[in-house]
């Protein structure tokens, strides 16, 4: 039986089993890649992901629709090919707190068009809401190396910040857990693909009381990502209770053994990989790690096909429109590839 996208992206998500086949979702898709997908500057979210093949979306469109929850960043932006990157932290001080401000969380008019957008642009697909849990927001607004020293020299400064975001999403909480999301995707890198940024007890003596306050107020299902490797922070990561992990980068994770430790407790989303097979990469090579990964990691369900981490402005198109060709020719279950 075909299944709806959400559907689809449901039964992965939750571990209800095989859906009818492997389904896609992307972190984020780049506006200029959009355009470029498109041809055109206005287009619905719903055009967008038919286009590509999607099963849902929750990020930025050109027509001014946006599921993003994020706190502002504390942080200077700069550029760095074109690419707009979190530059030097502005937190350099206990007194720089009040220079944080932050949106008010009970405006009515923010929810208001947020469901109207809902209604608009849903139908059939899966819509998920991207939050921060306050980690990323707290160590790039004072810097890694402000932050690491801070570790020790004032350590009461940390949790103040880390309280701040947290306090605030859970307030926001409250509100888009009235919205018909299907689900949060939770955005805090914690690692490069070497490894942490920090040790896991910094993640659990500086963060984990604040970040539970955030996921206490959840009430729908939610992905984490983290760029890098994780590994070392699952043990305590998992009993956070998160139903799906991305992106898995391959250059940082082996997503065939990250399936064999984990894929019986969450959902596998990602490992499309972003230097070479999206970006300079040929249409065989699309093809053929496509394949590899349906078949080592989609047996069973509980996979999310999808870039090791969002359809950026230096992707090829044509081969992501071939990735998503590939998908559905490739990834209906039962999987039977050799």
């Amino acid at each position: 039986m075909e299944l709806t996208p959400r559907e689809r992206v449901l039964t992965a998500l939750l571990g209800k089993g095989e859906p009818d086949r492997v389904p896609w979702l992307e972190h984020d898709v780049q506006i200029n890649f959009q355009l470029r997908i498109m041809g055109r500057s206005s287009f619905t979210p719903a055009e967008l992901a038919d286009s590509l093949g999607l099963d849902g979306f929750g990020f930025s469109y050109p027509c001014g629709v946006n599921f993003d929850f994020y706190p502002p960043m504390m942080a200077k932006k700069e550029s760095f090919n074109g690419v707009e990157m979190v530059g030097q932290g502005l937190l350099t001080s206990n007194e720089r707190l009040q220079d944080i401000i932050l949106p008010d969380p009970d405006q009515p008019a923010v929810y208001k068009r947020v469901r109207e957008w809902l209604n608009a642009y849903k139908g059939d697909y899966a819509v998920y809401a991207r939050i921060r849990l306050g980690i990323a927001p707290t160590y790039l607004g004072m810097g890694l190396e402000r932050f690491s020293y801070n570790l020790v020299d004032n350590p009461d400064f940390i949790h103040e910040v880390a309280d701040l975001y947290a306090n605030w999403t859970a307030r926001v909480l409250e509100h888009i857990n009235e919205l018909d999301f299907d689900f949060y995707w939770v955005t805090d890198d914690l690692a490069c693909n070497t490894g942490p940024l920090f040790s896991p007890r910094v993640l659990q003596e500086f963060f984990l009381p604040h970040v539970l306050k955030v996921i206490k107020a959840m009430n729908k299902p939610w992905v984490y990502h983290s760029d890098g490797n994780v590994e070392p922070f699952l043990p305590i990561l998992l009993p956070l209770g998160f139903q799906g992990l991305h992106p898995i980068d391959p250059t940082g994770m082996d997503i065939v053994k990250t399936k064999q430790k984990y894929g019986d407790r969450i959902c596998l989303l990602g490992n499309i990989d972003l230097r070479h097979t999206l970006t300079r990469g040929s249409l065989e090579d699309v093809k053929k790690e496509v394949m590899n990964r349906i078949s080592q990691v989609a047996p069973g369900g509980r996979y999310i096909i999808s870039s090791a981490n969002s359809l950026t402005d230096y992707c090829k198109p044509q081969n992501v429109l071939a990735m998503g060709q590939y998908i559905k020719e490739y990834g209906k279950y039962p999987i039977r590839l050799e």
